[in-house]
């Protein structure tokens, strides 16, 4: 051997542990300055106590301890070396978060709780140490935290689970809870469900108590919908009589000392799954959520993480509800029962730039009043008419497609030639008017419109077109508005009304427009909306534009600073097919008014009611002096009432114009005038431009020399983009287009020519 031989295995020795030195030595000194880094956030001795302290937790389940302690055997012999290092290091900064999010100040818990919810890949007994450790406070700000893993959260108790698995009928526990609080606040609504359903029963199991044999259930009606009815029951008792002051809520103390909350987590554990079942249980616990101090019968019941399950749920009705509860326990605002909070539904640092309220009218509500169109798959047969919606609606076109194979072997070429189709589809547009959906028939007292549609929004809106026909929506101010405003918070008001007194209905529900309104406005002070200069931009649908109108009314006469900043903030309200002048379907003959029975709400309306006429005068004038932007839309077409189809007209063109600001007349009837079929409907285009400039902050100036100057600075900037715009526009022309095609095609296809 040589000694150049030698000496090339010298060298190649030298450079591998060179390399693997250096490596060495950086890992380890990054992870040295990590810890140092870490250190000098947190006090070290009092992370290892809470560390010590959090091992040893007792778990009430006692296949725990047998469980863990097996995974955690078989992790800790197959990791080694670095597997083992990052591991240590991932749980010492578990513990060290969890630290933070307990004492550190906002800025610090807000990371924290991020940083925790963003660990993946998570075994299970670090879930369950994790779990074990977390206080109820922590909790609730995780579970409104985006991503985070339920495992983090505890189960309910051993003894509920255990209960869910009995065969023991979960009506009469509720039937039980029912008769309990019936006997402190009485209510002939609870009497006659308990002499509807349970009156037979009671005389079975008295029989049975002699007989010592469990009692049956009714036959007439199975056990699922006998307890969803109980949950109805229940719902519908505490809301009537809820307080906002723990102390003063009679009905709820009493069922909390009944156990409540445990039956309730047994309810959600026997029937999981099951969206109705869920959507009952939610109720009840928005409403126990208004009671902050009820959060550790939440958390030792675990119902957190049942919360934070509904929270991801696509059912826009448990997504919603399960916000509202965990963010009136975490006291970060407060939302009453009948009102929703539509977005966001997770934990946000940035403060809404705008509050988008959403008033349904009639039989509406939340969930029903503003979803997407239905489309009307099948012409009527007959008599009978068979429609489908949009999300039972069969269309080829949403199918799947298939990804094209490239036609071309070069994938620089195969780009090439997609790129000049593009621009040929660019030219097509260049020429093609918009159309959107919805095109007034009649327009009144509209703004100059200086919207520019280029080549490129127009295949925007094509392609938005495309995929809100293929994906229907239950609230489309929940999922389209977000999309392309940002920093939104929509806040859905939801309240009962009736067409008829032949209809089952609560005497205590029966409330006039000033009622609801009163209601409504403490409701929306609670939640924050108003505060801090945020503006408001109400939404409202047939009568809950007036009680939005008496809302803003009373708000603007009122001597507290609370409600009038209601007033003050409001930047625009929007109308659709509200009858400003009363309806005629309210002013019927004394025959037809007999055999119809119109209910309280409907009374309300009468046409050119001497109340709605004083409202309306009222409402002009304080829209005059805050410089409220309206916006008002009405129908031209007939409702199809009844299974015979009825053709009906609710508000008339005349009633439904404001008489102030921008008035559309629309080709819809009254349920339609409030759903946009796509996002290039002019209803959702005329709320969004709405909102857009809502959420603009006005800058006030004192000096009238810098305003005239901003003024002038604004309209000549105005002046040179318009000239832009349309340089651009002439750009678009056939010879343009050839020659970048020509550029195209010479700077790629050098290799190509002769």
């Amino acid at each position: 051997m040589t000694i150049n031989d030698r000496l090339k295995g010298l060298v190649k020795f030298l450079k591998t542990s060179t390399i693997w030195g250096g490596t060495t030595m950086f890992l380890a000194y990054h992870i040295g300055q990590t810890y140092k880094a870490i250190g000098r956030i947190v006090n070290p001795k009092v992370l290892d106590r809470e560390k010590q302290q959090a091992e040893y937790i007792y778990v009430d389940d006692p296949l725990y301890n047998v469980t863990l302690k097996l995974e955690q055997d078989r992790e800790s012999k197959q990791s080694v070396g670095l597997a083992r290092i990052w591991k240590s290091l991932k749980y010492s900064l578990a513990w060290k978060l969890l630290w933070l999010c307990r004492h550190g100040n906002k800025d610090q818990r807000n990371l924290a709780l991020e940083q925790l919810a963003a660990f993946k890949n998570n075994k299970i007994w670090d879930c369950c140490k994790l779990a074990q450790a977390l206080d109820k406070n922590t909790a609730v700000l995780l579970a409104r935290t985006r991503g985070v893993d339920l495992r983090y959260f505890l189960p309910p108790p051993i003894h509920v689970r255990r209960a869910a698995l009995t065969s023991e009928l979960l009506s009469f526990k509720l039937r039980d809870l029912i008769i309990a609080v019936q006997s402190i606040n009485p209510h002939y609504c609870i009497q006659h469900f308990i002499f509807k359903y349970f009156t037979h029963v009671q005389e079975q199991a008295m029989d049975s108590v002699e007989a010592d044999s469990i009692p049956s259930k009714p036959d007439s009606i199975s056990e699922r919908d006998l307890c969803i009815l109980c949950l109805d029951a229940l719902y519908h008792h505490v809301s009537l009589f809820y307080t906002t002051k723990y102390e003063e809520d009679v009905s709820i103390i009493h069922l909390m000392n009944k156990g409540l909350m445990s039956i309730l987590a047994e309810a959600m554990l026997r029937y999981r799954d099951d969206p109705d079942f869920d959507l009952a249980v939610l109720r009840i616990l928005t409403v126990l959520s208004v009671h902050s101090n009820l959060l550790l019968d939440f958390f030792q019941n675990g119902m957190i993480r049942e919360l934070c399950r509904l929270l991801r749920s696509s059912d826009v009705r448990l997504s919603s509800s399960a916000a509202v509860s965990l963010a009136n326990l975490s006291g970060e605002q407060c939302y009453r029962p009948g009102l929703y909070l539509l977005h966001p539904i997770y934990r946000t640092t940035t403060p809404p730039s705008c509050d988008t309220l959403l008033v349904h009218g009639l039989r509406g509500g939340v969930f029903v009043t503003w979803r997407q169109r239905d489309k009307k798959c099948a012409e009527p047969i007959g008599i009978i008419e068979v429609t489908m919606t949009d999300s039972d609606c069969p269309d080829p076109s949403c199918e799947s497609p298939s990804i094209p194979e490239p036609k071309y072997f070069d994938p620089d070429l195969q780009q090439v030639m997609e790129d000049l189709i593009e621009i040929d589809d660019e030219a097509t547009l260049a020429d093609l008017e918009v159309v959107l959906h919805d095109v007034p028939i009649q327009a009144l007292r509209e703004p100059p419109s200086l919207e520019t549609y280029l080549a490129k929004k127009k295949r925007l809106a094509m392609i938005e077109e495309e995929q809100d026909k293929c994906s229907y929506t239950f609230c489309w101010p929940r999922d389209w508005l977000p999309k392309d405003c940002c920093n939104l918070r929509i806040l859905g008001v939801n309240y009962w009304s009736s067409l008829s007194e032949w209809l089952e209905r609560c005497p205590s529900q029966s409330a006039d427009i000033c009622k609801r309104a009163s209601d409504m406005v403490p409701a929306l002070i609670d939640a924050g909306v108003g505060i801090k200069d945020t503006g408001v931009v109400w939404l409202a649908h047939s009568m809950g534009g007036l009680i939005v109108k008496q809302a803003l009314v009373e708000s603007s006469q009122s001597n507290d600073d609370e409600l009038k900043r209601l007033s003050e903030n409001t930047k625009a309200v929007l109308f659709f097919s509200t009858p400003h002048k009363g309806s005629a379907l309210a002013t019927m003959p004394r025959a037809a008014a007999a055999v119809l029975w119109p209910s309280n709400d409907v009374r309300q309306l009468q046409e050119n009611s001497p109340t709605l006429l004083e409202l309306h005068k009222e409402f002009i004038k304080y829209a005059n002096i805050y410089n409220w932007e309206t916006v008002s839309f009405a129908e031209t077409m007939p409702t199809l009432v009844t299974a015979f189809k009825v053709p009906v007209h609710f508000v008339q063109t005349y009633s439904a114009d404001l008489g102030r600001g921008v008035f559309y007349e629309l080709p819809l009837d009254h349920l339609s005038i409030c759903k946009p079929a796509t996002r290039q409907s002019v209803l959702y285009t005329t709320v969004l431009d709405v909102l857009k400039r809502a959420c603009v902050k006005e800058i006030e100036l004192e000096e009238p020399f810098i305003r005239r100057l901003v003024d002038l600075l604004v309209s000549i900037f105005k002046d040179r983009i318009r000239k832009l715009i349309d340089v651009l526009d002439e750009t678009q022309n056939s010879d343009g287009l050839r020659w970048i095609e020509r550029l195209l095609l010479d700077s790629h296809t050098d290799d190509f020519t002769d």
